[in-house]
């Protein structure tokens, strides 16, 4: 260290060739290795974006053997504050024309126009040591105060109407809420052969609630995805996410790229009224249920009439639109009820958020809702409700995604979930054939297949029997 000048991200320029910088890490990328030319030996590259104080980011690109560099990605984790010791401090025009590998498209946008360049004998990069706590705190705290305001970001659903105009790619700024995590999902690489990890995450905003698919590539990003972002918690402010459509889910999808930026949990009024927006918004499971049972439209106010063929038109054929939901008054014959076999009857919530449980579930997942049991409550955290899979058939064919639902079950049915459990076998079968092959009027939401809603879903709001005549009067051709 003897001999180096302490130096701020804003004071370097390209004559300064003992600079010592301490800073935090935001991001960095997945290192790259290729064998060097005329030689056997590979070498290796990677590139971590630095942060110094409340305005200045910049990029530092580090060189050297593939061992040293898969050293390095080993020891500097995202958030780690280090030193930049002796680094060269190049233009950063100048050396982007120069190299082939990681131009500016690729990695976050500086505020100055240098980068950082360690080779080979030529500077190195140290983990902080600690000694300065002062110093330490406030670079820690940087994870929280964005470079850029967040009053900035974007709308989620003003990015959304823009991809339905634009399909080029774009780079946008956002505040989100994350709402749900998937799988991590394994894929192959059609350049390299490499099996590649990727996470999905749904996010949300006060303008979208109902979610919009965000794509990590960066094992880094994933691992700290898995470990800190809380769903319905953690709110995420994304500086140039990659904006784009999904051929695949037909839909507006974000990805996380190179040259994105997290902000976790940023401090802001903004954040405070997306954190009061997630206390009201209704918990959901954006894979296994499309919508709440809690929120039905008024069964008075569904009046257009389909057949089965409309309906399936209207959701995923010729004539779908962009509306993500709609409604339909259907006249058929109840032709699917298992409601004394083994298809599945009674589904499970949580008591706290209303949250669907998978079928091995008794405890909502949500942290708040673990909360509050281990300390206010005593009972089951979770209560049955009716969430049975009807089919419907007229002239047309047949509607095989219908759900009878809730409360609006319960008034079907004139049962309640807890009744049910109660009733032998041979009470199941008359409730069974008190509905099954009659005709009904039936009146429906349905929510068409998205990026966060695979197939599409629809709910009976109401139903009630109808004769033959009126059957016949209210029949209609499509």
């Amino acid at each position: 260290m003897a001999g180096v000048l302490p130096k701020k991200i804003s004071e370097i320029d390209e004559d300064i060739k003992n600079a010592l910088i301490t800073a935090i890490v935001l991001t960095k990328t997945t290192p790259n290795s290729f064998l060097k030319r005329g030689s056997p030996e590979y070498r290796g590259v990677i590139s971590f974006t630095l942060r110094d104080s409340k305005r200045h980011i910049i990029n530092c690109k580090v060189w050297g053997t593939k061992e040293q560099v898969a050293e390095y990605n080993r020891k500097v984790k995202i958030y780690d504050v280090i030193d930049v010791i002796a680094p060269s401090v190049v233009p950063t025009l100048i050396y982007e024309k120069s190299t082939l590998a990681n131009n500016v498209r690729f990695q976050p946008l500086p505020t100055v126009p240098f980068t950082l360049v360690l080779n080979d004998g030529q500077g190195r990069l140290d983990k902080h040591d600690y000694r300065d706590m002062n110093a330490l705190c406030d670079l820690h705290n940087l994870r929280r105060v964005p470079h850029k305001p967040l009053c900035s970001a974007l709308k989620l659903q003003d990015v959304r109407c823009s991809m339905k105009e634009n399909n080029s790619e774009q780079f946008v700024d956002l505040l989100v809420l994350v709402a749900a995590h998937r799988p991590i999902k394994e894929v192959r690489s059609k350049r390299s052969g490499e099996v590649l990890n990727c996470l999905e995450l749904i996010v949300i905003d006060s303008s979208y609630a109902d979610g919009v698919v965000l794509s990590i590539w960066q094992s880094d990003w994933i691992q700290r995805a898995q470990q800190y972002w809380e769903t319905m918690r953690t709110v995420l402010h994304l500086i140039e996410v990659k904006l784009g459509y999904s051929e695949f889910y037909k839909s507006t999808t974000l990805s996380f790229t190179g040259r994105t930026l997290a902000y976790e949990n940023p401090i802001g009024e903004e954040v405070d009224a997306l954190m009061k927006f997630a206390e009201t918004a209704s918990s959901k499971s954006w894979d296994s249920l499309a919508f709440t049972i809690n929120n039905m439209p008024d069964g008075n106010q569904i009046t257009t009439q389909m057949t089965v063929k409309q309906v399936y038109a209207r959701a995923e054929g010729h004539l779908k639109d962009d509306t993500e939901q709609f409604t339909a008054v259907l006249y058929a014959m109840l032709t699917h009820f298992d409601f004394d076999g083994t298809g599945q009857v009674l589904s499970r919530r949580c008591k706290s958020c209303t949250a669907l449980l998978a079928r091995n579930q008794t405890l909502c997942e949500s942290t708040r809702c673990q909360l509050a049991f281990s300390l206010y409550y005593d009972g089951e955290k979770f209560e049955y409700f009716f969430n049975i899979n009807v089919q419907f058939s007229d002239h047309t064919g047949t509607l095989l995604e219908a759900r009878l639902s809730g409360a609006v079950a319960e008034r079907v049915l004139l049962l309640t979930a807890q009744q049910y459990q109660t009733l032998g076998d041979q009470q199941k079968e008359e409730y069974k054939w008190k509905y099954l092959m009659n005709h009904f009027e039936v009146k429906l939401i349905v929510r068409k297949a998205s990026a966060v809603r695979r197939q599409m879903s629809v709910l009976v709001v109401d139903m009630k029997a109808v004769e033959i005549p009126e059957l016949a009067a209210k029949m209609c051709v499509f």
